[in-house]
């Protein structure tokens, strides 16, 4: 009976050579990983391209998954020394790229 769990695997720094994409592979490893969040576009796709050769080198399909980053709320610029909001204290969030005082972050 074929296995119906996929396992899925990050390629990243420690596990980025092919050889070690082969190791993944045969230990079980159905799809590859590779995020987009850290590192380059040519980074990613030569992780692809790794991952492919040992796709071909071993007869059988590896998935490949894209994991795309998602968005990235950052807070403006602060005040230096910080902000003091005391317990109980309203704060708003907005977006935009303003400064921030005790009210608005």
């Amino acid at each position: 009976m074929a296995r119906r769990t996929k396992i899925i695997a990050t390629i990243g720094p420690a596990s980025d050579s092919e050889a070690m994409i082969k190791d993944l592979a045969e230990a079980g490893m159905d799809v590859a990983r590779i995020g987009l969040a850290h590192g380059t576009l040519d980074e990613a796709i030569e992780k692809f391209r790794r991952v492919r050769r040992v796709e071909a080198s071993l007869g059988r399909p590896i998935g490949v998954m894209i994991d795309l980053p998602g968005p990235k709320v950052r807070a403006g610029s602060m005040p230096e020394g910080g902000l003091a909001v005391a317990e109980g204290e309203t704060v708003k969030l907005t977006p935009g790229s303003e400064g921030s005082n005790a009210e608005v972050i």
